[in-house]
């Protein structure tokens, strides 16, 4: 019945249905678009073709005929295999297939310091220094905030708990099942532990206040291991070699310490300067990576150009000349990095942190002054996408199989990205916030930003420097530069830590700002911005001992807020130094006429006192113009902390400072017993 009812309304048939039918266009397709798989190891590709014979080549310099071909490569790599056809009609289609060729991964998976960490259970754990907590963060479950000790540096995942390192010496933990705080440990007063790695079953703390790394085994009292100064980032390669970074560099290069072995020298790159490379020694390594295959180490570091300068070259340090960041690359069983190999960013003032891909093949890397996150070919070091706007203060990063965690620090905001194809903007899949509330006034966390930022045009130009550039957190770089060209001289970097802003008087090593607005000059001039007065403003008081610049720009004076409540130096390891005896003779040798308590320094808004001790000399430039008769006497609070020391970074510890104070006339023996007491200070 229904075979007839379907013949009976079968249509007639008309003019147009016995027309020839049209060939088919031609057509190439590919079965998978991207395809991981490990050096060595076949891979099947598969095309789609309409017609004829498809020919592949597989971008290592090998070909193959078929519509299902297979291809092993000898050298990891990012390739690109294309399917070709050559279609009846003359036209010629490809189709392409990305081949992630990686390394195998470790059988035991790097163990690196950071700001944040994804646990085994996948949930994001990161500090917030200035809320004192540690946000325990997932995609489906309300934040959570465990209060910690003072400014946590570092989060690490030891066994079943987590730990964090914090600026008062303190190492908590906290069992991850129920988050709930577990006994921890005491690095001791000053020690000021940084980074935190785990190697098998025992904890590796860098502790930057005494230059050691803590080994907390999981049986046992702690080891204090002398490594060299400034230790900051831990790294442990599947190998067990455990590299600490120094954060900030000596004048001729970078170190990475290594326990048990020699240092891995990072030799200062020599240029030429150019607008888009420039040389200088890299410094501020604030964190490792390690590739998963456990064979690369990775350098996240700025550039400083320290030795180039009208005076010590014949070259001025210009805004694009001064600060660059780099990315240094390294084989991990290597003794030194080749300068050569290190890639140098252009347009960027810091690289912060580095995190490879799951395969390895790809580098995700955290510019924190344009808050930008580039994404590069991990064997050619190559641009291949990039994520603007990612944050301010972008500090964390951490590549997982599920995505991509970024941490902007001053945005209190982690995020999770879909990285997606090479040149696709990330996907933004979910983001939280890192703490309960804010824990700054708001005038100085906007000052924070702007202290740290160098991708707004008004405060630098091309996004080359920020005052956080020489200023790290508002400390120094321990480095000296030649600002003749700024009508300074040689001069070295100086703390703003414990000044309280102009608490303790001018500002400067020739006191010739009497404001901290007057940065703004820095911002104009050595920086390229174009400033945060307007220009009226600025005609008007661009002399900075000359009509007051606060009050005139709310960002400049929120810039002055932030730098204003900088006032506290860390506490010093040797304070037990500080005996009543030493603090006699102290005063006894005079010390005190220029340094007093409780400050530790004669200089104050009130009256200009400058003081030459026998350092000043041709390199020590000028003040404002004219003839520099003496230096602003510095305070030495917290002076422990930030060697070299005098105004040209001549003295590389305490005794040569104070030996250096012809005036005084000190015998060996006293020139130790007051380097102990400042020591302590």
């Amino acid at each position: 019945m229904i075979l007839l009812l379907g013949l009976a309304c079968a249509p007639e048939p008309t003019e147009e249905d016995s027309q020839p039918t049209a060939p088919a266009e031609a057509s190439l397709s590919v079965r998978d678009e991207h395809l991981a798989v490990e050096v060595g190891t076949p891979a099947t590709l598969a095309a789609i073709a309409s017609e004829g014979t498809v020919r592949w080549t597989f971008g290592d310099g090998a070909a193959a005929e078929g519509s299902e071909v297979v291809h092993q490569w000898a050298e990891p790599g990012n390739y690109t295999a294309i399917a070709e056809l050559s279609a009846a009609d003359g036209r010629r289609l490809t189709a392409a297939v990305r081949m992630e060729v990686h390394l195998p991964a470790a059988a035991v998976a790097p163990s690196v310091s950071g700001l944040l960490g994804v646990d085994p259970e996948g949930r994001v754990w990161v500090v917030t220094p200035e809320a004192d907590v540690v946000a325990v963060l997932a995609p489906d479950a309300d934040p959570v905030y465990l209060p910690c000790g003072d400014g946590p540096r570092s989060v690490s995942f030891l066994g079943g708990d987590a730990v964090v390192s914090h600026a008062d010496g303190t190492i908590g933990r906290w069992s991850r099942a129920d988050l709930t705080p577990l006994p921890g440990w005491d690095a001791g007063r000053g020690s000021e532990p940084w980074g935190a790695a785990v190697r098998g079953t025992e904890l590796l703390v860098a502790l930057g206040g005494t230059g050691e790394v803590l080994r907390i085994p999981a049986e046992g009292e702690p080891e204090h291991i002398p490594v060299g100064p400034d230790p900051r980032a831990v790294a442990v390669a599947p190998d067990g070699t455990v590299f600490v970074s120094r954060f900030r560099s000596a004048p001729y290069g970078g170190e990475v310490y290594r326990l048990g072995a020699d240092p891995v020298y990072l030799p200062e790159h020599p240029g030429p300067d150019s607008d888009t490379v420039t040389g200088g020694v890299p410094t501020l390594l604030e964190t490792l990576a390690i590739s998963p295959d456990g064979g690369t180490l990775y350098l996240p570091v700025l550039q400083a150009n320290v030795h180039r300068g009208l005076l010590s070259t014949g070259d001025p340090l210009t805004f694009e000349t001064t600060t660059r960041a780099a990315l240094g690359v390294v084989a991990v069983d290597a003794a030194a990095e080749d300068w050569a190999d290190r890639k140098v960013f252009d347009n960027q003032d810091r690289t912060y942190a580095v995190a490879p891909s799951p395969t390895g093949n790809y580098l995700a890397v955290a510019h924190p002054g344009t808050g930008t996150v580039q994404l590069l070919d991990a064997y050619s070091l190559d641009l291949v996408g990039s994520l603007p706007g990612a944050g301010a203060g972008l500090r964390g990063l951490v590549w997982t199989a599920d995505a991509l965690y970024t941490y902007a620090w001053l945005d209190r905001t982690v995020s999770a990205w879909q990285p997606g194809e090479p040149g696709a903007i990330p996907t933004l899949l979910w983001s939280a916030s890192t703490v309960p509330a804010e824990p700054l006034d708001a005038e100085v966390l906007a000052g924070k930003r702007l202290f740290h930022d160098s991708g707004d045009p008004r405060l630098a130009k091309d996004g080359y420097i920020a005052c956080a550039s020489c200023h790290p957190d508002g400390t120094d770089d321990g480095l000296t530069w030649d600002f003749t060209s700024r009508g300074e001289g040689i001069r070295n970097t100086a703390s703003l830590e414990g000044r309280a802003g102009t608490g303790m008087g001018w500002l400067h090593w020739s006191a010739n700002f009497d404001e901290v607005q007057d940065f703004e000059n820095d911002i104009r001039n050595a920086f390229g911005g174009t400033g945060l007065l307007d220009d009226a403003d600025w005609a008007e008081t661009s002399d900075t001992l000359g009509p007051a610049k606060a009050g005139r720009s709310e960002e400049l004076d929120a810039l002055a807020a932030y730098v204003t409540s900088l006032d506290t130096t860390p506490p010093s390891p040797w304070a037990a130094e500080v005996t009543p005896e030493r603090a006699a003779l102290y005063v006894e040798a005079g010390c005190a006429e220029c340094h007093p308590a409780p400050l530790y320094t004669d200089s104050s808004l009130d009256a200009l006192r400058l003081h030459d001790i026998g350092t000043l000399g041709k390199h020590s430039g000028k003040r404002m113009g004219e003839r520099l008769e003496g230096l602003d006497t510095p305070t030495l609070l917290g002076v422990w902390a930030t060697p070299p020391y005098l105004h040209d970074g001549s003295a590389e510890d305490l005794e040569a400072a104070i030996g250096a104070h012809v005036h005084l006339d000190l015998d060996p023996a006293t020139v130790a017993e007051l380097a102990a007491y400042t020591r302590g200070l």
